[in-house]
């Protein structure tokens, strides 16, 4: 019997370049079971004429490799942090500024993203302390300032449209690493630098936005990697150009007004512009129209389908609308008069699994289930001149119960999301109001998460600028240094401010809108997998015959007991290819290795020129069974340069 050299531990959890799902083929039938061949034993008829006795062929012998135990990765487990402190303080306060300084209110939600590279790397990323940007009026007035301590990095009037209660929206635009921002004009937007310079701005979207107080987001919407603008219905490629206009609503009610969102509603690879009444494609196309109201959207999933339903509220009303449009509950939002009613919020905000609604009205701030009931209202807020903010939630101690964060025209509110109990009233604040939220971030980079708030002044106060509220201990549980825009859904941007290609759908994970991410504050212990093909014998190469040793470990900390896939894959001539497919059913506990498989692989090609193993999907995370904390090891190749030849 002839065994090709062990490379393997040289070679384990080599990442081999696949290619796409479209260009895996699987030209090969798996072989069955292997049994160990019977010896047989031609020794001739006796007649020396005959060339004497004749050898055995070769053959592959079945062999037994034992389990044993394996390292653990840290990084698979971590213990739950310690439940910090509640104790709000202004951390700065920007209510002045020496670029056109008579411009200093402001009615939008703050947008925070990396500008500046201030660990000197060369990068502006994720590692770079997060900035603040504004816009200010009258001029309108794009700001950016420091996250550490709200000095001012510039300011623009831009083209001098700007919208003056608009808003603005961050992301890196043309794939050159840094980001650009972009404000709302009265008839499409404005783009500039990071260091605010004028770079695009397009004005063909009149008609399918509010024109006051809209909100711009960014997308990619079909994943071409090269993003678009959203504003209203108004759909713009990243150069500026208006590729889709949609006929219907705007994501907008009769009170002010348009946010701009997108989501992959039907699951298909690609996001649609959503509005209140109608789901468009990426060409301003009608995926539906259900005949309502429009309104202003949020994204999340409320039944049993992976596909996404979308809350619509203005006008004094609520509605949860099913991804083909049809309207599967509606409600009055409690004291809303007229055309009030804010941007929704989706969040778990009780704790019990389930995504629930926010929203705030004139006098009160109430929280939906999914199917329109009432779970609490705190009455008492004060925006009698709007009604129509909207809110944000994040875990700022870490103790497992979501906080609602919103601003009316008096005080800052921060809500226990269990109840509706009170945990902050602050009074440093004041403001018109519009369609704004307080934005929650690591601003100064303390890794403590904080609260932006824009101020205008008002009957209240006569505060202006931004000021950003934090813990007292800088115990509050890290925020992301990123919020980039009013339509944000943690999936939407990379913490370095790239816009993903291939959006993630919030809800399969987080099932949240304008919410930060309530899951971190828990311990954390996942299941690394991985293969190691500990043996090929190919002695019958020429009868199309291989047979592999596979053992599968799990250096995590989690037993896995659901089935997943191993997959054995061939170098050939013709690039990689599947050989064969094995349901793994046996519990891998951590911290161990298993027996080694024995796979017979029949009808291999030639030349053959090296094997791999690929458990849960490999590399590729979409196509995984098992939720590891580690998807990027889960390939390996035997490491040999020729099997079959």
């Amino acid at each position: 019997m002839r065994h090709l050299p062990l490379l393997l531990l040289l070679a384990c959890n080599i990442d081999n370049d696949l290619g796409t799902d479209d260009e895996k083929e699987v030209p090969f039938d798996s072989g069955g079971d292997w049994k160990p061949p019977v010896d047989t034993e031609d020794t001739g008829d006796g007649d020396d004429s005959g060339g004497g006795t004749v050898e055995d062929p070769p053959e592959c012998e079945s062999q037994f490799f034992a389990g044993s135990t394996v390292p653990q990765v840290e990084e698979c487990y971590q213990e739950a942090p310690t439940p910090g402190t509640f104790t709000p303080v202004v951390l700065w306060d920007t209510q002045s500024f020496s670029y056109n300084g008579s411009s200093s209110s402001c009615m939008m939600q703050p947008i925070v993203c990396p500008l500046t590279d201030d660990d000197g790397d060369g990068d502006i990323d994720e590692n770079d302390i997060a900035d603040v940007v504004i816009i200010t009026y009258s001029p309108g007035v794009l700001r950016a300032l420091s996250g550490d301590d709200g000095s001012e990095l510039w300011g623009t009037a831009g083209s001098g449209g700007i919208q003056i209660t608009g808003g603005a929206a961050c992301g890196d635009l043309d794939d050159d690493g840094r980001v650009e921002v972009i404000a709302a004009t009265s008839a499409g937007v404005e783009v500039f630098d990071n260091e605010g310079n004028d770079v695009w701005s397009t004005s063909g979207c009149s008609g399918h936005m509010d024109a006051t107080s809209d909100a711009p987001s960014i997308h990619d919407l079909d994943a071409d990697g090269e993003p678009e603008v959203i504003i209203g219905n108004c759909i713009i490629d990243n150069d500026g150009n208006v590729i889709g206009q949609g006929d219907y609503g705007t994501g907008s009610s009769s009170n002010v007004g348009s946010a701009g969102v997108a989501a992959d509603i039907d699951q298909d690879g690609e996001l649609e512009v959503v509005a209140g009444n109608a789901l468009y494609d990426i060409d301003g196309n009608a995926i539906w129209y259900n005949g309502g109201q429009d309104g202003y959207p949020a994204v999340g999933n409320f039944d049993s389908d992976n596909y996404g339903e979308i809350v619509v509220t203005g006008d004094a009303q609520m509605r949860v609308i099913d991804d083909d449009g049809t309207v599967l509950c509606s409600t009055s939002i409690p004291s809303a008069s007229a055309s009030y009613g804010g941007p929704p919020t989706v969040a778990d905000f009780d704790g019990d699994g389930e995504a629930e609604i926010g929203v705030a009205a004139n006098s009160t701030y109430t929280v939906f289930e999914s199917d329109c009931d009432v779970l609490w209202q705190y009455t008492g807020t004060t925006d009698p001149s709007s009604g129509n903010t909207g809110s944000s939630v994040f875990d700022f101690e870490g103790d497992g119960v979501a906080d609602v964060v919103y601003a009316d025209e008096h005080w800052v509110w921060v809500f226990d999301g269990e109840d509706g109990d009170v945990k902050m009233q602050e009074a440093y604040h004041s403001n018109n109001t519009w369609l704004e939220y307080p934005t929650i971030a690591d601003i100064t980079g303390d890794g403590s998460a904080d609260i932006a708030a824009c101020h205008t002044p008002g009957s209240w106060g006569s505060y202006t600028g931004v000021t950003v509220y934090g813990d007292a201990d800088a115990s509050w549980r890290p925020g992301r240094r990123i919020w980039n825009q009013h339509g944000y859904s943690i999936t939407n941007v990379e913490d370095d401010g790239s816009i993903p290609q291939y959006e993630e759908t919030n809800w399969l994970t987080y099932n949240n809108y304008r919410s930060g991410d309530l899951t971190p504050g828990e311990g954390y212990s996942g299941p690394d997998l991985f293969a190691d093909i500990v043996d090929v014998c190919d002695v019958e190469c020429d009868q199309g015959n291989v047979w592999v040793w596979v053992q599968v470990a799990n250096q995590g900390y989690n037993d896995v007991e659901d089935p997943f896939d191993l997959e054995i894959w061939g170098d050939t001539d013709s690039g990689w290819v599947l050989l064969h497919t094995e349901t793994w059913s046996t519990t891998v506990t951590q911290g161990t290795k298993s027996d080694a498989l024995e796979i017979h692989l029949s009808g291999v090609p030639v030349p053959l020129y090296d094997v791999m193993a690929m458990v849960d999907g490999g590399d590729n995370s979409s196509l995984s069974q098992v939720d590891e904390c580690h998807e990027d090891n889960n390939e390996s190749a035997a490491g040999y340069a020729q099997i079959c030849f």
